[in-house]
């Protein structure tokens, strides 16, 4: 945009400002503090009601425990079988056997038995 572009748009925006403020100014009552005119509201009296409400007597209902969750007891680990390497022959190499590692069993976890919470 070119300043001078934006010398008349700041100029129209100021008075377009001004001449909002005004006419709000021209607008209002005297009187600031009521906001306006200055008119009350008119007040009336209104006839008595009866109202009559009963509350049910019946209680909440108890809470229920929450459920327990029956153990399940964890399977026992089978040893599997390794399988043994056949001797490689020929190519000039020493049979390979086994795998260097040690088979595991059993799963490292104790079974879990019995509720926790006695009678």
């Amino acid at each position: 945009m070119q300043p001078r572009t934006i010398l008349i748009s700041a100029g129209i925006a100021i008075v377009a400002f001004a001449v909002a403020f005004g006419i709000g100014k021209a607008t209002s009552g005297s009187d600031a503090s009521t906001g306006g005119t200055g008119a009350t509201a008119q007040a009336f009296d209104q006839p008595t009601a009866t109202i009559n409400a009963t509350a049910p007597k019946a209680s909440l209902p108890e809470l229920k425990p929450k459920p327990t969750p029956e153990p399940t007891a964890t399977p026992a680990a089978t040893a599997t079988a390794v399988p043994t390497a056949t001797p490689v022959s020929g190519g000039g190499q020493t049979p390979v056997s086994g795998g260097g590692q040690t088979p595991v069993t059993g799963g490292g976890e104790t079974p879990v038995t019995g509720g926790g919470e006695g009678p």
